[in-house]
């Protein structure tokens, strides 16, 4: 969506017009359940984080910067919505979706992967973990991933790097990760 378009669908509905809000957030669905299932490791938590934040969305709006792009504040409010849920007790509890299988890979396979992906991931601090997601998955532009943070490029960049070295097994070459 072109940066002027996106304003002016933002100052619609900053005036209260919900197609307009609707048409900013539509293409961002998408990849903010794809960073919320990366963060909490649950498809259908995922959605609930999402459809939570679009309702924050709807509130904070008037805290939208002039000019500024819409996507990394609304990923922004995805991560905090997965981070409250990931407060819970329960969250912890290791599930495993019974999705069907297009490839011929055993479920046992793709669930001890997923285990030690999960895992990896876990041991990793928050905004490492949030950065890696938002880089890594979502193919975010760097500019999007420090704003989705809270941090400087620089630092954001910093920050994926020392996540990429953490998560090297040991004895491992660079090359094969990044």
């Amino acid at each position: 969506m072109e940066s002027t378009a996106e304003q002016e669908l933002v100052i619609a509905a900053k005036g209260g017009d919900i197609a307009a809000f609707e048409a900013i957030l539509v293409p961002l669905i998408e990849p903010a359940h794809r960073f919320a299932t990366a963060l909490l490791q649950d498809p259908d938590l995922a959605k609930d984080a999402v459809q939570e934040a679009c309702v924050r969305a709807w509130r904070k709006l008037g805290r939208v910067r002039p000019g500024s792009p819409v996507r990394p504040w609304f990923l922004g409010i995805v991560a905090n919505q997965c981070r409250e849920q990931m407060r819970g007790r329960w969250w912890q509890v290791i599930r495993i979706s019974h999705s069907p299988r297009l490839n011929a890979e055993l479920p046992e396979d793709s669930a001890i992967r997923n285990m030690q992906v999960r895992e990896a991931l876990i041991k990793l601090g928050e905004r490492e973990r949030r950065v890696l997601i938002l880089r890594a998955y979502l193919d975010l532009p760097w500019a999007e991933v420090a704003a989705a943070s809270g941090l400087t490029e620089a630092g954001a960049r910093s920050r994926y790097y020392r996540a990429i070295d953490r998560l090297r097994p040991p004895g491992a070459s660079q090359e094969a990760i990044t």
